[in-house]
């Protein structure tokens, strides 16, 4: 599919799949230039698969399958309030993660949102929260 294409799709339908994110990942990586600015100004929701893969994913770091709070848990009492109270995730855009003279790198940048609050992560081997 097309950049083009596939960026007038997300725009109409408003949710995007785990193929498309890393899709667009890919070809941004490789260089080619995409204005993502709808997904920036428009958070885009992810499928409901994409939404269970995320919230287990997530939920595993915090906790072990007995339930115990691992010690090594990246999140704090707001991240752990959504988890507890998860709604969705949406795709915020995609953040560049190189530094500074390198290549770009591009990770995509989710919202997790609960019914109080949200948090804003991206993921590269461990979870970063930024917002």
């Amino acid at each position: 599919m097309k950049t083009l294409e596939l960026i007038e799709k997300i725009k109409k339908e408003n949710t995007i799949t785990e193929k498309e994110v890393n899709l667009l990942k890919r070809r941004m990586n490789n260089g080619e230039k995409i204005d993502v600015s709808y997904i920036w100004d428009n958070p885009v929701e992810l499928t409901p698969d994409q939404n269970k893969k995320g919230i287990e994913f997530l939920l595993n770091l915090w906790k072990t399958p007995r339930g115990v709070e691992r010690k090594n848990s990246p999140f704090g009492y707001r991240e752990e309030d959504t988890l507890e109270n998860f709604t969705h995730f949406e795709l915020a855009g995609f953040h560049d993660i190189a530094r500074y003279g390198q290549k770009s790198f591009y990770v995509p940048l989710y919202n997790a949102c609960g019914n109080n609050n949200c948090f804003q992560y991206y993921y590269n081997g461990k979870v970063n929260i930024i917002g």
